[in-house]
């Protein structure tokens, strides 16, 4: 059931870069949305490769690692319902939420509060 689970963190993962996309398309106006749409994805990217990547050197404990990056797909959330799409962004946030907490629940070593059970 973890592995699971995890596989459904990677694709809120994945799907974050998208929306991300998608935010910064439809926000922004004229050829800035280009700009927009291919920039944000790779600031997010570049940023978790830096803080919340699993085997980024950086000395923030895993488990904060795990927090920050739900934090940041819960704002792409907030960026999708800002974009026009409230109803796709709460869908998303309830996943990332629902999907932390069963990670926590069955003891992922990344998630804080959980304990490794063996």
């Amino acid at each position: 059931m973890i592995g699971a689970n995890l596989a459904l963190r990677f694709l809120l993962e994945l799907f974050g870069l998208a929306a991300v996309g998608y935010s910064g398309w439809q926000v922004a106006g004229g050829p800035l949305r280009w700009v927009a749409a291919i920039l944000a994805p790779l600031a997010l990217a570049a940023f978790w490769a830096l803080v919340v990547a699993p085997n980024a050197s950086n000395g923030v404990p895993l488990p904060t690692r795990e927090l920050i990056g739900s934090a940041l797909l819960v704002a792409v959330a907030g960026g999708l319902a800002l974009a026009g799409q409230p109803w796709l962004g709460t869908a998303f946030a309830g996943l990332v939420i629902a999907n932390t907490v069963v990670l926590t629940l069955l003891g992922h070593p990344g998630v804080p509060g959980a304990e490794v059970t063996r």
